[in-house]
């Protein structure tokens, strides 16, 4: 799961909270599939991480909006 991998990144849950700035908690959540990543959440640790770990890949409604395709893609 991606999340537990970002979690290995930061070290603890405590420190991937403090670095995007939410309980650890909210991180436990996310690992237990309990709550979803917001998309501000997910867009602050592909900045965080220099784009190791991907927006898209955290935050479903990131992937959803990403599989919508514009008028230009036909």
């Amino acid at each position: 799961m991606i999340y537990k991998q970002v979690v290995e990144h930061y070290g603890t849950q405590q420190k991937m909270a403090d670095a995007i700035g939410c309980s650890q908690t909210l991180v436990w959540r996310w690992l237990n599939g309990k709550a979803k990543m917001p998309t501000h959440f997910a867009l602050k640790v592909e900045k965080l991480t220099n784009g190791k770990f991907k927006a898209v890949d955290l935050c479903s409604r990131l992937a959803e909006i990403e599989q919508i395709k514009t008028p230009s893609d036909n």
